[in-house]
């Protein structure tokens, strides 16, 4: 049995998101999201009381590296996808 989302749930949903929805629609998504809830208590009745959690971020630390300067591309690597150069600088356009 499907739980009983309002029409007035749904048109504040859909205000929400910002969609227009016709009276179809209305009744439509009243039901899908009836539908939706109904899955969602299905997994609230799980017991896992027991259960270890698998991953939390806040427990592991980042992968880190020193921040240390390094050469690793030439000026003509990093030169080669601009529009303009000269073979040693970018060329831009003169803006005053």
């Amino acid at each position: 049995m499907a739980k009983e989302v309002s029409p007035a749930d749904v048109r504040h949903m859909a205000l929400l998101s910002r969609l227009l929805i016709s009276p179809e629609e209305e009744k439509l998504f009243q039901r899908q999201f009836g539908e939706i809830l109904d899955h969602i208590s299905v997994l609230e009745s799980v017991d896992t009381e027991a259960m270890e959690p698998l991953y939390w971020p806040a427990c592991h630390p980042g992968l880190t590296r020193l921040d240390e300067a390094a050469d690793i591309r030439t000026r003509q690597d990093v030169l080669a996808n601009a529009p303009e150069t000269d073979g040693e600088c970018f060329l831009v356009p003169r803006i005053i």
